[in-house]
């Protein structure tokens, strides 16, 4: 069996009441809700983390001109936009794919 560590924590009456009410509704322990409460803190720290690096990959990425700008993907995008409103406008739609 592995060895099981144990933190103890001081709660004034207004927290310790929060605590037992939300274990009450949620049928959770205190020990239950401060273990998910932690895992959850640690889970975000971790994802965030990934953002940042992910952020200083692309800025690397731009400064050494490994990435595009993104203006043809703007006209592609608005040029399809004034297609659509063509055809709405006409009534024209096109033919559905058959299965």
């Amino acid at each position: 069996m592995s060895k099981r560590n144990q933190i103890n924590i001081t709660l004034d009456e207004t927290e310790m009441n929060n605590v037992n009410e939300y274990c009450r509704v949620h049928g959770m322990t205190p020990q239950g809700f401060f273990k998910v409460g932690a895992q959850r803190l640690i889970d975000g720290d971790i994802l965030e983390q990934k953002a940042d690096l992910m952020t200083m990959q692309a800025m690397r990425e731009m400064k050494a001109g490994l990435s595009a700008p993104i203006d043809d993907l703007l006209e592609m995008i608005e040029e399809d936009k004034k297609i659509g409103e063509k055809m709405v406008r006409s009534g024209h739609l096109p033919a559905k794919k058959k299965r």
